[in-house]
């Protein structure tokens, strides 16, 4: 956010209460990257609708309290407290940090401005949370605020409590600091919806929301960075390794000038847990603070360095450092005429000689051999052009049946190499590293580099030939030209449908059967019966993450079976909330969230039909019902007068964008969405306007689809049709409506009950209409009438 922009979203403060404003920047040395940042927001403030501004610091990197000079105490309703800080420092994490909030919230309005985009927001050392904020006077200190977790919210659904939070508002979210200065300044605009890190709560009961101590282990540091932010990041940090120190500075150069146009890859590398501070080289860094690579790093990075990228790198550091750094280094300043790495040997004889790599066989890996033998003969079909492609939903098992088939026949190939594809820089980059490993010559830069690599695949000999697997791979647009076809065998994990549609032979990878699953439960809880493990199962929709976690929460025998049924929402919300077992190496609820946002930013119709039909419920839903209003005629408005339930053709196309992107399965007349991607999308994806609006559509959707007479028994496709419409009907949502928008469906639904027999179930529903709609209804309407007959109905 500009200053500019920021100076408009504090705007609501005028008119307000004459507020004194004391910012406190933390000056932890992870803050040294956003010390333009804290200039330009002191700049902002001033010109703020505020009495007075006072700057103090803390360092939430040293030990003992933190405390503010300020005396005396501020007078409740005539200060605000502004906290500038990443929250990554110790103080932050064993909460010395948050009771200081909690102290000056009993006077102050309180917030803290974060600077950390939303790919690094997880680098916060305290829980954050979705929370509602509401205040009955202008100025009100934030623990007079009334607050509660938002409702939907996975720490919601997951029990979890707090007495109060202080609004977290990045620095980058014009709307989160609007919202804000409204609340402090104006709170009769109602809610403020955000993000806050809870207070008031008791040790242990957010500790599943906190990070775990991170890795400090080289390898797993820069697989994590790539994973989390893509190859330009390590690629940043590989440049690094050519420098005996590391500045702030430096970091920003190497950036600006070899990487131009990555500025976010700054940030994600210092924060990466790559970087050490070296407090006793400060002196030589020319009064800057010092950083170094951990231990064990540097070495890892440099062999993914080019030539070329080495000695650009190594030229522009020694413009940045001071001498004594390559003086203590006892090595002279580099200049363009430095040649450095040293050429390494190369072989470049035709064969194929290489150590293979594939990440560790997954120990919990269980049955899909009919799965397995399929790639195979897929594989090795004569006439073939060697490429098999599994797709299918995030988490139903893709990548370890990828790995189970490269430990399983690795015998069969000379070498196997894995490769990661989310992009084509990353699969690039996986190719680059296959051609160093391979000692292809030729310079490594670019798609030259690349080139080189596929032709030495094609034209290499081999005993016994080999397998790339590409794992994770985006949309084959821009990676299909990277596929040496009819050369070896190439194995493609993938959500996108599309990458169908460049193979003779896909496989879809569907959820577990049964037996699998009660295996896969049973590996944690041996003690299961059948019924029991099907019971959990079904509800897991076969899932594997959730039966990972499932089993390992039922091996604990705190709550049974039944407990786990019956409070299964909740759990489930709880184990996403955790995110995935190491064994399955994704986390659901992330890749869900990532994908439904950029969803509703490249196909907002594909994204308005997703919210439907969650709240349509699971199970398959019928492509009759779903087109109940498409076409010409009139008919209630399903999703507004241009919704994509309305148009045939846009209802096609958004169902196809969903089974492209993985998020339903979509065969002829049906179409199905996973019951774990349902509690992600209520308690996460959809806040609480777009969950009114989407409820609103798939309650005006059924009413449309309800046949003329509901209870004609003798007419199958009605019969058919409203059984549907009963089943998915959610009637806590239709009794939010007024009844002349909903009754006609509530009582369609309570009479179909009724017709086929049950009776308990038509009058528990009459009962709940009753109880809502009465005052609403006259005493003599007809739709009152009916649902006291239903009510008072005694079963036979």
């Amino acid at each position: 956010m500009t200053p500019s922009t920021l100076l408009t979203a504090l705007r609501p403060l005028d008119g307000g209460p004459r507020l004194t404003l004391d910012l406190v920047v933390d000056d932890a040395p992870s803050m040294e990257l956003w010390t333009q940042a804290v200039r330009d927001l002191r700049t902002v403030l001033d010109q703020a609708p505020f009495d007075g501004v006072r700057v103090h610091t803390i360092d939430s990197s040293a030990p003992g309290e933190l405390r503010l000079d300020t005396a005396p105490e501020p007078t409740p309703g005539h200060h605000a407290l502004l906290v500038f800080s990443d929250c990554a420092g110790p103080a932050w994490q064993d909460g010395r940090a948050v009771e200081l909030l909690e102290r000056r919230g009993r006077s102050c309005a309180t917030a803290v401005l974060h600077p950390l985009p939303p790919p690094l927001r997880h680098r916060a050392a305290v829980p954050l949370a979705p929370f509602r904020w509401r205040a009955a006077r202008p100025g009100t200190p934030t623990a007079w605020l009334e607050c509660l977790l938002r409702p939907g919210s996975l720490e919601a659904a997951a029990g979890l409590r707090a007495e109060s939070a202080v609004p977290l508002l990045p620095l980058d979210d014009e709307g989160a600091v609007e919202g804000w200065a409204r609340l402090v300044g104006d709170p009769t605009s109602g809610w403020y919806d955000g993000e806050g890190i809870p207070s008031g709560v008791r040790t242990g009961d957010w500790g599943h929301a906190e990070l775990p101590d991170p890795s400090t282990e080289p390898a797993t540091l820069i697989r994590t960075l790539e994973d989390l932010a893509g190859p330009v990041p390590v690629r940043l940090a590989a440049l690094l390794a050519v420098s005996p120190l590391v500045t702030v500075d430096l970091l920003r150069a190497l950036c600006r000038n070899l990487l131009p146009g990555a500025e976010r890859a700054v940030a994600e590398v210092f924060y990466s847990g790559l970087l050490v501070r070296a407090p006793e080289r400060d002196r030589d860094a020319g009064g800057q603070r010092a950083h170094v690579l951990r231990d064990g790093a540097a070495g890892l990075l440099t062999e993914r360095l080019t030539r070329s990228d080495a000695a650009r790198a190594r030229e522009l550091a020694g413009t940045i450092l001071p001498p004594a750094v390559w003086a203590r280094a006892g090595a002279p300043v580099p200049s363009a005429s430095s040649a450095w790495p040293p050429p390494r040997v190369r072989r470049d004889g035709p064969p194929l000689i290489v150590r293979g790599v594939a990440p560790p066989r997954n120990q919990h890996f269980v049955g899909r051999e009919e799965l397995l033998r399929t790639i195979r003969a897929a594989l090795v079909r004569p006439g073939g052009d060697g490429l098999c492609v599994l797709h299918g939903l995030a988490g139903v098992g893709k990548t370890t049946t990828a790995r189970e088939y490269a430990h399983r026949y690795r015998g069969d190939y000379d070498f196997v190499w894995w490769c990661r594809a989310a992009d084509d820089q990353s699969l690039a980059l996986s190719l680059d590293r296959l051609g160093q490993a391979l000692s292809v010559p030729g310079p490594r830069d670019g798609r030259g580099s690349v080139d080189a690599v596929l032709d030495r695949l094609r034209t290499g000999r081999v005993d016994r030939g080999w397998l790339l697997v590409l794992d994770n791979a985006g949309s084959p647009e821009k990676l299909f030209e990277y596929l040496p076809l009819d050369a070896g065998h190439i194995l493609v994990t993938s959500r996108h449908i599309s990458w169908t549609e460049r193979t003779e032979h896909p496989l879809r990878v569907e959820p577990l059967d049964r037996d699998e699953s009660r295996a896969l439960l049973r590996d944690s809880a041996d003690w299961l019966t059948d019924e029991q493990a099907d019971a959990v199962a079904g509800r897991a929709g076969n899932l594997p993450p959730l039966l990972i976690q499932l089993g390992r929460s039922l091996a604990q025998r705190r709550l049974s079976v039944a407990d786990h049924l019956e409070g299964f929402d909740r759990l489930c919300a709880e184990l996403l909330l955790r995110g995935g077992p190491a064994d399955y190496d994704v986390r659901l609820a992330a890749v869900w969230k990532q994908a439904v946002a950029e969803l509703g930013e490249s196909d907002p119709a594909a994204a308005e039909l997703l919210r439907v039909l969650t709240c349509l419920g699971t199970g398959p839903v019928s492509f009759e019902l779903l087109s109940a209003v498409t076409g010409p005629g009139p008919g209630p408005d399903a999703a507004g007068s241009d919704g994509v339930l309305h148009d045939k053709i846009g209802l096609d196309l958004a169902l196809r964008r969903l089974a492209d992107e993985a998020l339903a399965v979509v065969d002829r007349d049906v179409v199905e969405t996973h019951p774990a991607l349902h509690t992600v999308m209520r308690a996460a994806v959809m806040g609480p306007n777009e969950r009114a609006a989407a409820e609103r559509s798939a309650l005006a959707l059924l009413t449309a689809a309800l046949p003329k007479d509901p209870i004609d028994l003798a007419d199958p496709a009605a019969r058919a049709r409203i059984a549907e419409i009963a089943h998915r009907l959610d009637l806590s949502a239709a009794l939010r409506e007024p009844p002349e928008t909903t009754g006609a469906l509530v009582l369609a639904v309570i009479e179909h009950h009724a017709a086929v027999g049950d009776t308990d179930v038509a009058a528990r529903q009459a009962r709940a209409a009753l109880a809502v709609w009465s005052r609403s209804l006259g005493p003599d309407d007809p739709a009152l009438l009916a649902f006291r007959a239903h009510a008072e109905r005694v079963p036979a």
